[in-house]
């Protein structure tokens, strides 16, 4: 498998932080400082997403092969697994399938999908082709309005997206566009996929949504039944499915509390 792209900052502890579907690695930078005060922080590019080259249409993409490449790129980057990781959306569902497999000390889902009834919700389905089909004007003359719309556009992701400036609206309509095709792929898979199985994770869990989350509400996308008793429910005042864009602050701030909880648990057992 191909090395993923990657924004790297600070030293110390290993903190690896999952990009949702149709985002990259640069959707972490508004908490980006904050987190590598004192942690060596990684914001990978999955396969097809960001920067990573896609995988091949040779390729059965599914969730055993992007875990395996994680575990992959860790093992390469020098990280011994387990190790702290982060996600948000896809990046949350891929994380906590890492961390049934056993390469997460600790687990923070920002906005997980797959913690529904039974499949993804039409609804979900319908906003995704939506976003696809608008993010194709990335790709003309006409990309400067996706800046001015950004109140609009982007309302289904970002609980305030007038917080963004233009540029970085623009940035994730980009993303969007660019991971299409694997994008595609993923949902094909995904629209039938659930998270099962979760309840024998021990390591500490925290699973995080906000409250203007309009992707994942909790009437449809945020059934509790398969993660396990001691899973810490947060959640985010005043922001939206990627809240990262809403409050830097409060999510870097969520992130680092239930990462410091495995440290602290690992000193008790040492």
């Amino acid at each position: 498998m191909t090395e993923w792209n990657r924004i790297e900052r600070g030293e110390g502890r290993p903190l690896v932080l999952l990009h949702g579907g149709g985002a990259s690695a640069r959707c972490w930078l508004p908490v980006l400082d904050r987190l590598s005060a004192d942690r060596r922080v990684l914001a990978l590019d999955f396969p097809g997403f960001g920067r990573t080259p896609a995988p091949g249409p040779d390729v059965r993409v599914g969730m055993g092969w992007i875990v395996d490449g994680l575990a992959a790129e860790l093992q390469r980057l020098g990280i011994n697994a387990p190790v702290d990781l982060v996600g948000n959306s896809m990046g949350g569902l891929i994380g906590l399938e890492a961390t049934k497999r056993g390469l997460a000390s600790s687990f923070v889902g920002l906005a997980p999908v797959a913690l529904w009834h039974k499949q993804m919700p039409l609804a979900l389905r319908a906003q995704f082709q939506i976003g696809l089909a608008a993010a194709t004007l990335t790709r003309t003359p006409a990309r400067s309005v996706i800046g001015r719309t950004r109140s609009v556009g982007l309302r289904p992701a970002v609980g305030h997206p007038d917080r963004l400036t233009a540029a970085e609206a623009i940035g994730v309509a980009e993303d969007l566009d660019r991971s299409a095709p694997t994008l595609r792929r993923a949902l094909k898979i995904a629209k039938k996929l659930r998270f099962e199985g979760g309840q024998g994770i021990t390591v500490p869990v925290t699973i995080a949504f906000g409250t203007l989350d309009r992707m994942l509400p909790p009437s449809t996308s945020q059934v509790r039944d398969q993660l396990p008793a001691h899973t810490k429910w947060v959640t985010l005042p005043d922001c939206g499915h990627m809240p990262m864009w809403d409050n830097p602050e409060l999510v870097a701030t969520t992130i680092l509390d239930g990462v410091s909880t495995s440290r602290s648990a690992g000193e008790q057992t040492a």
